[in-house]
């Protein structure tokens, strides 16, 4: 076949047709980046905000996904990795909220504006002391922030990206971290959606234009593997 599919195409076989998978072929869409010789992890918005169905922003409850952020946490801390998070800046004045103010229906109500437990991660993945904390006040964590400046300072060329939701935020991430040449690895059960579908169709696309994107698992066997520097 001229234009066969190669491994990561044809994995998502129950996504796409095989015509589809035909068309990425032909463009050569869908080649492995890895991870390069300083790599950090980055977890975008997995604050209570996004985990806790208590709050309109999370659908509900993902037991499973919690407890995948919590193991590659503790993973990169155990091998002394740098871990970056991220979550949204203070949204308490309508200029800073800027067009999410006609964009999104909640944009007003306490929860998005004040409430201090919004924003707070829960313990069992939080922050410490020597972890670094993105203010953003758009999707992305690149957007307007330090972010490219830090991890260029501490020698950073890939990126493991954790965090929700799929479609939004981390797509946006993933996307600027594309565009600022970092190497990336989005990891797909480590990540979540309101959406399964958008979910879903958000992986398949970084996987064949911006980012290798491999389930949890696969991500600790390299990490573990590769050499302390």
């Amino acid at each position: 076949m001229a234009n066969e599919p190669n491994a990561k195409i044809r994995r998502w076989a129950d996504l796409i047709s095989e015509a589809e998978m035909q068309a990425y072929a032909k463009a050569k869409f869908g080649e492995s980046i890895g991870l390069g010789e300083n790599v950090a992890l980055l977890n975008i918005d997995t604050t209570n905000n996004f985990v806790d169905p208590a709050y309109d922003m999370c659908a509900e409850r993902d037991d499973g996904l919690v407890a995948n952020f919590v193991r590659i946490t503790e993973a990169f801390r155990r091998l002394g990795l740098p871990i970056y998070y991220s979550r949204r800046d203070d949204r308490s004045h309508p200029i800073k909220r800027g067009v999410w103010n006609l964009k999104l229906g909640t944009a007003d109500t306490f929860q998005y504006t004040t409430d201090p437990n919004a924003d707070a991660w829960p313990e069992a993945y939080a922050p410490r002391e020597e972890d670094v904390v993105v203010l953003k006040n758009k999707p992305s964590p690149f957007f307007a922030t330090p972010l490219e400046s830090w991890l260029r300072y501490q020698g950073i060329d890939s990126l493991v990206v954790i965090g929700i939701s799929t479609s939004g935020c981390v797509r946006a991430g993933v996307l600027d971290a594309f565009n600022h040449n970092f190497r990336v690895t989005v990891v797909e059960d480590c990540c979540g959606d309101r959406s399964p579908t958008a979910h879903r169709a958000n992986l398949f696309d970084m996987d064949m234009k911006m980012a290798d994107v491999e389930p949890l698992d696969v991500v600790l066997a390299e990490l573990e593997c590769r050499p302390i520097i």
